[in-house]
């Protein structure tokens, strides 16, 4: 207790309660979960640390000198109307480099090669979808820009829809497993009592079965209490003294979101 005591006196313990929003390295974790694929990482547009990255194509000794001037130059305009870009002109095919970008999740990539200078534009491939699009050099700048912002948005709303796929309202003990062992994440009315978790917990337990697949022993532990969401859900509302907890019978205060640990 900070307050002021009397000399010689000794100083009451007080109970913290804190909490914390900070984010942490689990948020990197989950990003490569949600977005990676079978290449690789795919990396948000606002998170990357190159977010574009230009490679020559077609290199011949008659054009390489050309080519490679023009993805130094595509590269110093983008990084002048402040896109994190990057040329890539190390001595190794082209196949290998579009693998090792691939891989590393960045969000566009550009190609320049000799039949593009001669239209006066460059080929993108977003990391995301693969789609491919050839794009003026008059508007490099605007239309790079505005393909990452489309690609920040599409890439929150796959993410969002997986996400509300994968949560599950409950209304019955008897849904609560079977949606835990499909892998989502349950809603239920609850009534917040700690008795009452831990109760939910062992119930929902799995046994496991010795020669289970390590993939479906994995979530086998009791579901625990994940949060209490700020958007409560209106169909149906929670309504005082009528709606029950659905472990407890207890009355409801309020839908929480539990589920098991991976």
């Amino acid at each position: 207790d900070p307050a002021p005591i009397a000399a010689g006196s000794e100083r009451p313990k007080l109970h913290v309660h804190q909490t914390s929003w900070g984010l942490s390295t689990r948020t990197i974790g989950v990003m490569v979960m949600i977005h990676g694929d079978d290449k690789g990482l795919v990396l948000p547009p606002r998170v990357a640390e190159t977010q574009v990255v230009i490679i020559p194509c077609g290199l011949q000794a008659a054009n390489a000198e050309a080519v490679t001037e023009a993805c130094l130059n595509v590269e110093a305009r983008l990084r002048a109307a402040g896109i994190r870009a990057e040329t890539d002109t190390r001595d190794y095919n082209t196949g290998f480099k579009f693998n090792h970008w691939e891989l590393r999740g960045v969000p566009v990539r550009i190609e320049v090669g000799p039949k593009d200078l001669q239209k006066n534009q460059v080929t993108t491939a977003r990391r995301d979808t693969f789609a491919r699009e050839a794009v003026s050099l008059d508007k490099l700048e605007e239309t790079i820009s505005l393909m990452m912002i489309a690609m920040q948005g599409e890439m929150l709303e796959r993410a969002r829809a997986t996400m509300e796929e994968r949560v599950k309202m409950v209304l019955a003990w008897e849904d609560f497993v079977p949606a835990l062992d499909s892998k989502c994440l349950t809603l239920i009315p609850w009534c917040e009592r700690g008795e009452c978790e831990e109760q939910i917990k062992t119930r929902s337990t799995r046994d496991v079965m010795a020669d289970e697949p390590e993939d479906e022993r994995a979530p086998s532990m009791g579901a625990k209490s994940l949060c209490l969401p700020y958007k409560q859900p209106e169909d149906p509302p929670i309504v005082a003294g009528q709606t029950k907890c659905i472990q407890c019978g207890h009355d409801a205060k309020r839908y929480a979101l539990f589920g098991r640990s991976y």
